[in-house]
């Protein structure tokens, strides 16, 4: 794939977004009302109550989707390596063109995603929205989706697929599709 100046430029940037978004501080840090902790023992004589917690609480988001979720999505165009569980998110590395070259998802918060509306404005970035996702939804350069989840957090689902000279084993069509079926099943999981 060569690459523009201008193309360079952008994809560079939402790489660098995308790591920052990746390393962001998205965990909740408050406690749910009436999850007071008492000091010393508790003397009721009930049996404790643990309650049950989602995958993303117990093992990561990367538990939302299975490798096998994943590569369908994809239509197996893409070879993907074991997922990396991330901090907030998960990241597959692509076994194709440059090292670091990876698709991603990530729970980041409502400010990274207005960062990134910001591109709808901008002529040399592709800019659409997306029906039936989150509070808002929106694709950009057909590698990145984002969606509003609430007033506070949001979700990012994108692909880094950098090569030199090297047909990318994905069309962009099927790029985009891929992106959006990943990005509508871990909504609908968290």
């Amino acid at each position: 794939m060569h690459l523009s100046h201008p193309s360079r430029s952008i994809w560079l940037l939402l790489t660098i977004f995308l790591l920052l978004a990746a390393c962001g501080g998205s965990e909740d840090q408050t406690t749910s009302k009436g999850s007071e902790q008492k000091s010393g023992p508790d003397t009721s004589g009930k049996a404790p109550v643990v309650a049950k917690s989602k995958p993303s609480e117990s093992a990561g988001v990367c538990a939302l989707l299975s490798p096998e979720d994943v590569t369908a999505a994809l239509g197996g165009k893409l070879p993907l390596a074991p997922p990396k569980t991330l901090r907030s998110g998960c990241e597959y590395p692509v076994q194709f063109g440059v090292d670091g070259n990876a698709l991603s998802y990530n729970k980041t918060s409502r400010g990274n995603y207005d960062a990134l509306k910001h591109y709808e404005n901008q002529s040399s970035v592709e800019f659409e929205y997306i029906a039936g996702l989150g509070q808002e939804a929106f694709i950009v350069n057909g590698a990145q989706v984002c969606i509003l989840l609430n007033d506070e957090e949001a979700l990012t689902v994108a692909a880094q697929l950098i090569s030199f000279g090297e047909k990318l084993p994905i069309t962009k069509e099927e790029l985009k599709a891929g992106l959006i079926e990943i990005a509508t099943k871990v909504e609908a999981r968290l």
